[in-house]
């Protein structure tokens, strides 16, 4: 069976490096994760590249396609990787995900929620494959988010234990 840093190559992912520039330096000062024990902590990310760029801006519904809306969770999703990876050096690092809280910036009575989420839970399956892959999530409408993203993920996961020195 591949391990995750195999399915990122072979899917042919680029995840971004974010030991320079900082994380957060566009929000102020924050912390990029939490690290207690086995457990990890993310801080929100967004479809929203280390430059800057954001990938399809605006409201879910009205200015953002579900499809567009897909594609900015599964872009947040890859963003993800590269704070674990960050923060734990490798994606074999990760035990199993554990909990996903997605925003989605959309109008009052917007119903499909899940179907943009979708897009960082399905990436995360094809990365660390239907065990260690599979989250609880909860999807949550918002009216907005930061700098006009449509989408922001925080993620828990466990991790295997640090080598002892």
């Amino acid at each position: 069976m591949a391990t995750p840093e195999q399915r990122v190559r072979e899917l042919g992912l680029e995840i971004p490096d974010y030991a320079d520039p900082p994380y957060g330096r566009r929000y102020g000062r924050m912390k990029p994760f939490h690290r207690i024990g086995d457990l990890l902590e993310l801080s929100g990310l967004t479809p929203e590249n280390r430059v800057g760029d954001r990938l399809n801006p605006g409201v879910v519904g009205v200015d953002v396609t579900i499809e567009e809306g897909y594609a900015a969770a599964r872009l947040t999703a890859v963003h993800t990787l590269g704070i674990i990876r960050y923060a734990l050096g490798s994606l074999d690092n990760v035990k199993s995900l554990s909990r996903g809280l997605c925003f989605v910036v959309c109008p009052p009575g917007f119903e499909d929620l899940h179907l943009v989420s979708n897009g960082a839970t399905d990436l995360f399956l094809e990365v660390f494959g239907e065990e260690a892959g599979s989250i609880g999530r909860a999807s949550i409408g918002a009216t907005a988010l930061s700098r006009n993203n449509c989408f922001e993920l925080w993620l828990s996961l466990e991790c295997h234990p640090e080598p002892t020195p």
